[in-house]
Order: structure tokens, then C-alpha cells, then sequence
């Protein structure tokens, strides 16, 4: 190898490991090996990139730069979730009033941002769901539902029995007024409560209990209901209970369908390993046997 080429290189990793904190990485002396009398072995043609041997090295510098931008939205959405946060706790607590950015910054004690966040802020906070905007630039929360009183909680599951939209979960009542559950639970026969589950967490959904509908079962027909363990039978089972008291199942009287799988494709004749006879010299052939 050329000592020039040599000599350059150590410079330029003395330079680096001073500038990134790579360690240093001893100088290699040039091995002179005598050419073989054999075969004489083909020139390779030298690189004229210096910087070759860094290509594979990570670059730090990107890596640094792209976790600080993550660090630096997670902490902006935070601080987003805060502010929303609190002006829930505020419309909870009956104080239902807007107010600006700086003035829900100071009530939460939050000094000390910077520009850039508080630009931020101002940018994004008016595109979030869950809050509303005036003229003179305040927010304040907006609830899933405008619920104050007893009869409007009625109201609003009525009408969404009449268009079709379903129950009204617990999540979103909670978001309403507070203590929704007990709230519910005073509304007694108004309203059907079935638990459920959202977004992998426990719910409840509440339906109106629309009377001129629904049907009155006695407490007799429940019993045998309940008492009843239909999911260990199978449909053998339950024909034969069936044919024992004098009962008979409707069967389904439609044409029967059948599946029809794809056509086997035969497999291919393979011809017979069987001895063959010279039978076009039977003319010409002598029987040597002694009789």
C-alpha cells in the first residue's frame, strides 16, 4: 500500500476520534509480501474515496437527532393531554367558563415553557375534539352529550332509540357530569344497563327501556330459562328429547345445496414392465428340444 495513502488515513482518524468520540484505532504497518514466481497476481484498482472504510459505521448523529424529535413530541402531546385534562376536571367541578392558553397555563401552574411550546399550543389546541373555541380566542371542554338534569339524560337516550344510534356508554357520561354511574343507577326502570367492553376496557351501555315495546315474562318461564343447560347439548341430543315427548323440529324445507369440490385429476397410465416375445421370428424358429 502506497505510505502516503497510509499516513492520510491515520491523520484522518486522529481528526475523527476527536470529533465523535470514536476511540482510536492503532496504525496498521504495511505487511510487504514477495510476489509468488508461480502466477503473478492481478493489480486491484485503488479507491480514490479516503472515507471507503467509515460507509458501514452508524450514523450517530441522525440516531441523536431522531430521538430528540420523538422526546420532544411526546412532550408536547403530554402537555396537550394536560390541558384537556383540566379543563375537564373544571367543566366537571361546574366551571364551565373558557379561558385563554396563558390564562389555563397559570391556573395550572405551568410556567416556565418556552415560546416554541406555547406556539404550539396555539397552533394544535384548536384542532382537538374535545375542546371548543370562541372569537376572542378561548377554549373550554366540550362533552360527548349536553346532560345536566335527570330528564335530559332520558331525552337523550329517547332520541337515540328513535334514530337508531344505540346506547350511550358509561365512558361518555363520564365525561358529562360526575358520579355517572350512581347517577344511572337512579334512573331505575328507565333505562337498560348491559356491561360491557371497549377498547379492551370494562363498560356499561345504557338503553332506553322503551315499555309499549317490551314484553312482561313471568318469574316462572325464567326459572326453567335459567335452570336449563342448553349449551351442553348437541343437536342429536336435542332431537331425541324432542321425539321422547311427542315433539318434532322444523327442519328446513329449502332445496339442498351441495358444495361440489374440485374435480381429482386421474392419475397418469403407466405402461406394464411385462416380458415381450419375439414373436416375428416364429417362422424361422427350431425347437432343439428332445421329445
Amino acid at each position: 500500500m502506497d505510505p502516503a495513502l497510509l499516513r492520510e488515513r491515520e491523520k484522518f482518524l486522529k481528526a475523527n476520534s476527536r470529533n465523535i468520540g470514536v476511540p482510536k484505532i492503532p496504525s496498521v504497518t504495511p505487511s510487504i509480501s514477495k510476489p509468488s514466481s508461480s502466477k503473478p497476481k492481478k493489480k486491484q484498482p485503488k479507491s480514490d474515496d479516503p472515507l471507503k472504510h467509515m460507509k458501514s459505521l452508524p450514523n450517530m448523529e441522525y440516531n441523536d437527532r431522531a430521538s430528540e424529535f420523538t422526546n420532544q413530541n411526546s412532550s408536547l402531546f403530554g402537555m396537550m393531554a394536560k390541558i384537556v385534562d383540566f379543563m375537564k376536571k373544571k367543566y366537571l367541578e361546574g366551571a364551565p367558563w373558557p379561558l385563554s392558553l396563558r390564562d389555563c397555563l397559570d391556573e395550572m401552574k405551568a410556567a416556565g415553557m418556552s415560546r416554541a411550546t406555547e406556539k404550539w399550543l396555539t397552533e394544535k389546541l384548536p384542532e382537538n375534539k374535545k375542546l371548543t373555541w370562541d372569537g376572542d380566542g378561548k377554549f373550554c371542554f366540550k362533552p360527548p352529550y349536553k346532560l345536566r338534569s335527570d330528564a335530559s339524560i332520558i331525552a337523550q337516550l329517547q332520541k337515540n332509540y328513535r334514530d337508531g344510534k344505540g346506547a350511550i356508554l358509561l365512558s361518555e357520561l363520564n365525561e358529562c357530569f360526575a358520579k355517572a354511574e350512581e347517577r344511572m343507577e337512579k334512573l331505575g326502570p328507565a333505562c337498560i344497563t348491559i356491561p360491557c367492553q371497549v377498547n379492551k376496557r370494562k363498560d356499561k351501555a345504557y338503553f332506553y327501556n322503551d315499555t309499549e315495546v317490551g314484553i312482561d315474562v313471568d318469574d316462572e318461564f325464567k326459572a326453567l330459562w335459567r335452570s336449563s343447560n342448553v349449551d351442553a347439548l348437541d343437536e342429536k341430543k336435542i332431537d331425541e328429547y324432542l321425539n321422547k315427548h311427542g315433539l318434532s323440529i322444523i327442519k328446513d324445507q329449502g332445496p339442498k345445496r351441495y358444495m361440489h369440490s374440485a374435480p381429482k385429476r386421474k392419475a397418469a397410465k403407466r405402461r406394464g414392465t411385462g416380458k415381450i416375445q419375439n414373436t416375428h421370428m416364429s417362422d424361422i424358429l427350431i425347437n432343439f428340444e428332445q421329445t
